[in-house]
């Protein structure tokens, strides 16, 4: 079977004899050999905490799991996949999601029987014990560590600057340095950070990761302490009920919490221009106001057809007299402060009235609402002979796991050699591993089914509340209802050119699409894939 080793090693652990990455690469290439597993890939994060999710090894060991390139992930011990508990049971429920097993060399459980998974969750939890004594211990050690100046984040030096692990000092990188000086001497000078970012970009300059710089970027580099010989720690703790893609949600703590403290680095600007940056961010902050999240219904379907990037909302004044305001649509790459696509901005009220229009017909329409409520009225259910297969399987399976645990428990008593054990056991392996493929594509089915079923109840509720005579929706309301219609629709010279439905409306109006695509051929006298609006086919229906 293809093998994925993972190791990991902390900064505290680099220490400590046993840790480091050349001993688990040995422990878990010799286990390897031993039990005639391939490996296939060895990912390794250091100088990594185990609590930390975001590691780019683990990240890419989890992409090539779920791409099916290899059947199990082997580590030395629990704790160097996650310290964390929850994580740790998340991970690892994700890699049996997707056909891949989870072994441990240095800890014996089995997580396909009820008795290996509480010794896992218990060992797992044994692991998160160990992970809040190290921080216990490490904590105030970081705190004196910031207070005698000195950087704590060796995985990452700000931009500007470069951390040199033997002197454990931050140093100037000079060619990015100046690129900081530049863009507060372009910020004091009045000029906001969209025209900072579109500047630079004009000019070539990126960041490390090659990307251009974009305003919240810079706005973060202009209120960084750092570029003044100051070292600002604890500013922000992590909120573990609240997941991101790259882990928990970052809250700022309170302000009697946060550390301030003279680095020993060298600063890059005068205090006097650091200063001067921070009283106009304070200006322009104070004329800000806050933006409803659901003030712009259009937002989060629209999308540009050139750079596909989405469509945000921003205001802007029509009338200084009066004050008076517009909603407009542009396209997100323009945050970038270069207008790579060009696509021009678009009035909401042009937009929502061609959107308006499609809604109406999908729901108002009596020819087309009635076949909408009639599918709707009830979710798809698995056919007999699905249900049989799905049940053959799981039996299958459930016989071929007994067989194998006769074979084992009869190794065990030394009723079988070696030999014969691995003859007879190989081929239950083998067929074992496809009847779970098989279980988890069944199983997968069923969960499809749930959601969809969900996803037609809720889409029930608009359709019955946005009927003729019923309420109007609130903004909130229809940027819910626009989010369950559409997956997307295409913005190009202000106009809506595509739209693709969520299903089940994609499959719904494939026959009306393509009854759609023959009429048009019929007039132009074209033939093959003409490129009809999918909305198109819904106004062609009141006609």
């Amino acid at each position: 079977m293809k093998t994925a080793l993972y190791l990991r090693v902390s900064t505290e652990d680099q220490a400590r004899e046993g840790y480091s990455l050349e001993v688990q690469r040995e422990t878990l290439e010799a286990f390897a050999k031993r039990e005639g597993l391939e490996v296939y890939k060895v990912y390794s994060d250091n100088g990594i905490s185990g609590y930390s999710s975001d590691r780019p090894a683990l990240a890419a060991l989890m992409a090539d799991a779920k791409g099916g390139k290899f059947g199990l992930v082997l580590v030395s011990k629990l704790d160097r996949f996650s310290r964390n508990l929850k994580d740790l049971l998340q991970l690892v429920d994700t890699l049996f999601g997707h056909n891949v097993g989870f072994k441990s060399a240095g800890e014996p459980f089995d997580t396909t029987t009820s008795a290996g998974k509480l010794m896992f969750q218990q060992l797992g939890s044994f692991a998160e014990f160990e992970r809040n004594r190290i921080a216990e211990r490490v904590f105030p050690g970081m705190v004196k560590g910031v207070q005698q100046g000195n950087w704590q984040g060796s995985r990452y030096a700000p931009y500007g600057y470069a951390y040199n692990k033997q002197a454990k000092l931050l140093e100037v990188v000079e060619s990015e340095a100046e690129v900081v000086r530049r863009i507060f001497a372009m910020y004091n000078e009045g000029q906001s950070t969209w025209a900072i970012a579109a500047t630079l970009a004009r000019e070539g300059f990126k960041n490390r990761k090659g990307n251009y710089f974009g305003s919240k970027v810079l706005g973060d580099i202009l209120k960084n302490q750092i570029y003044i010989g100051k070292l600002v720690w604890n500013a922000h703790h992590y909120d573990k009920t609240k997941k991101t893609p790259k882990g928990y949600k970052a809250v700022k703590n309170a302000p009697d919490k946060i550390i301030v403290a003279q680095g020993k680095h060298t600063a890059i600007l005068s205090e006097e221009v650091f200063a001067q940056a921070q009283k106009l961010r304070a200006e322009k902050c104070a004329h800000r106001y806050t933006v409803r999240k659901d003030k712009y219904v259009l937002s989060g379907v629209l999308y540009c057809e050139k750079c596909h990037r989405k469509y945000i909302g921003v205001t802007s004044i029509s009338n200084h007299r009066t004050k008076a305001t517009k909603k407009w649509y542009r396209c997100s790459s323009r945050n970038n402060g270069f207008t790579a696509c060009g696509n021009p901005n678009a009035q909401e009220g042009e937009l929502k009235s061609q959107v308006a229009e499609m809604v109406d017909t999908l729901l108002h329409n009596p020819k087309i609402g009635s076949r909408w409520v009639s599918m709707t009225s009830q979710a798809p259910q698995p056919t007999k002979d699905e249900k049989k297969t799905a049940n053959e399987v799981r039996g299958k399976l459930t016989a071929n796991l007994a067989k194998q645990g006769k074979l084992t428990d009869a190794f065990i008593e030394g009723l079988l050699s070696k030999e014969v054990f691995e003859e007879k056991n190989r081929p239950l392996m083998e067929e074992g591993e496809e009847l779970k493929k098989l279980a988890a594509y069944y199983e997968l089915r069923e969960i499809d089914r749930e959601k969809l079923a969900d996803y037609l109840a809720v889409a029930r509720s608009y359709v019955s509340d946005v009927a003729p005579g019923k309420k109007q929706l609130s903004p909130t309301e229809h940027k819910r209802l626009l989010n369950l219609v559409f997956r997307n629709i295409k913005i190009s010279g202000k106009k809506l050119r595509n739209a693709e439905f969520f299903a089940p409306f994609n499959y719904y109006f494939f026959e009306e699409n393509k009854k759609c695509r023959n009429r048009k051929n019929r007039r132009t006298g074209t033939h093959g894939a003409a490129r009809i609006r999918p909305y198109s086919l819904l106004l062609s229906d009141v006609k």
